[in-house]
């Protein structure tokens, strides 16, 4: 980070294999439920930004690097963002042992833009509160 803030800023760089996210992702909690579908499966997403995604997949097999899937709708809530297009960039083993791929978005429109950014705004918002781990819930 290059200010002294706590606001998610740009990461700037580049790594050995070239890749690098310039953007942060924002974790998503099992509770809300938000999805990436196409090709008739629902694929639980693990974190969001507006350049790319994350989500739980059986197998590092289940795509190619550098495919690009088509009409692939991302459901927020009760918000879907359709007509998307994404890249698979890569698989790795999540903190939880599963397997997460990740995708990048490609040529997305301002409208989807928009209504994504405004969604991430909420999730951060929801990321940054601070809650006490210590104390029993119902």
């Amino acid at each position: 980070m290059s200010e002294d803030s706590i606001d998610f800023q740009p990461i700037t760089g580049k790594t050995e294999d070239g890749q690098i996210r310039h953007l942060f992702r924002v974790s998503v909690s099992l509770t809300d439920d938000i999805r990436l579908i196409f090709g008739g499966n629902e694929y639980l997403i693990t974190n969001l930004s507006a350049t790319g995604v994350a989500v739980n997949v059986s197998s590092c097999l289940e795509f190619d690097s550098g495919q690009i899937i088509d009409d692939v709708r991302l459901r927020i809530w009760d918000v879907n963002i359709t007509g998307l297009c994404a890249k698979a960039i890569h698989c790795s083993v999540h903190d939880s042992g599963s397997f997460q791929f990740g995708f990048q978005w490609v040529d997305m429109n301002a409208e989807n833009k928009n209504t994504l950014e405004k969604a991430l705004g909420q999730l951060k918002v929801k990321a940054l509160k601070v809650k006490d781990l210590f104390e029993e819930h119902p």
